[in-house]
């Protein structure tokens, strides 16, 4: 069992259904734990099949139940609150699809909240699908200038993007498919914005810690398997409008109002350009593509409009 002497350390496994391999996940975290309790599942609005599941194949893990599916934002919440009321000093949050491949991550990544005493986020290397093959969790803050500048150095002139690797570093924020949170900086900077269901939520968080002291650590602390799905990231998908509608609201929600603006110009902009190029070539995917442009520009009309933020938001996953 790896929690030291005065060091509760909780996991949080949030899902709306069931998602390969959970029984896997449950399992390898528990045996890291001081009890198998410690690992909470969410079972995020299913309608109680996720908890019936559990019952059958994770008795000992702690399971909460939504009466409704909060998205990432919510299901994590959800977990993050009950953690956080029994009294954990740490909560270790990954996503559903994983499994861990390091049988000492959760004591490793302890030891490394050790040595940054005001890290409130620290995120471990991550293998997309196979060991071996990284998945990049060290992330820039939204920038549009950036985004050019980035465009410029790394496509056109070939130079290297900051990536996952071998050094332990602060970072401006961590994908958030698996990071250990300090609950004693959770307290002081608040948990995810619901607002946001799902993505850019972990840049929000970070940027609400930096502005408080706190940092986000990556290491190369080796720790699970993502099986991240292949499909549903196409240009048009709910997902990647998703992205986009959530970098404008993050934008405009820290007051960057004509970054927000120009960002969802060009957003809009290029799902134009995706369109035409799409009808020209006889696709059957320009409706889709049209109807993502035409979303984004009523989230541009709501800036435009200075509607409240969180009134002009609409269903966090509404499909296109």
């Amino acid at each position: 069992m790896t929690d030291a002497p005065g060091t509760r350390v909780a996991v949080v496994v949030a899902t709306h259904e069931y998602c390969y391999p959970l029984e896997r996940c449950l399992a390898g975290f528990a045996a890291q734990t001081s009890d198998p309790a410690d690992v909470i599942l969410v079972d995020n609005g299913s309608g109680g099949t996720v908890a019936a599941w559990a019952r059958e194949h994770a008795p000992t893990v702690t399971t909460v139940v939504r009466d409704s599916n909060g998205y990432f934002c919510g299901g994590y919440n959800e977990g993050l609150r009950h953690a956080i009321g029994l009294g954990y000093d740490f909560v270790l949050i990954v996503n559903a699809d994983t499994e861990p491949c390091n049988p000492r991550l959760v004591a490793d990544l302890v030891d490394v909240a050790r040595r940054h005493p005001r890290a409130a986020f620290i995120g471990p290397m991550v293998y997309l699908r196979e060991p071996g093959h990284v998945q990049n969790t060290v992330l820039a803050f939204p920038s549009f200038l950036r985004n050019i500048r980035d465009f410029v150095r790394y496509k056109l002139l070939g130079g290297e993007a900051p990536r996952s690797d071998e050094r332990e570093r602060v970072v401006e924020f961590l994908n958030g498919v698996c990071v250990l949170c300090r609950t004693e900086a959770l307290r002081e900077i608040g948990l995810l914005d619901e607002t946001m269901g799902g993505y850019v939520e972990d840049a929000d968080w970070s940027w609400r810690a930096r502005a408080l002291g706190w940092s986000s650590v990556y290491t190369p602390v080796r720790s699970i398997i993502h099986h991240q799905p292949e499909t549903g990231y196409e240009q048009y998908a709910t997902k990647c409008f998703m992205l986009r509608r959530n970098t404008i609201y993050w934008h405009r929600k820290r007051g960057a109002r004509l970054e927000a603006l120009l960002y969802g110009w060009s957003a809009r902009a290029l799902a134009r350009a995706r369109c035409l190029v799409a009808t020209v070539r006889g696709r059957p995917d320009a409706d889709r593509f049209r109807t993502f442009a035409r979303r984004l520009g009523e989230v541009d009309r709501n800036i435009r409009r200075d509607v409240p933020l969180g009134e002009w938001f609409g269903p966090p996953l509404a499909r296109p």
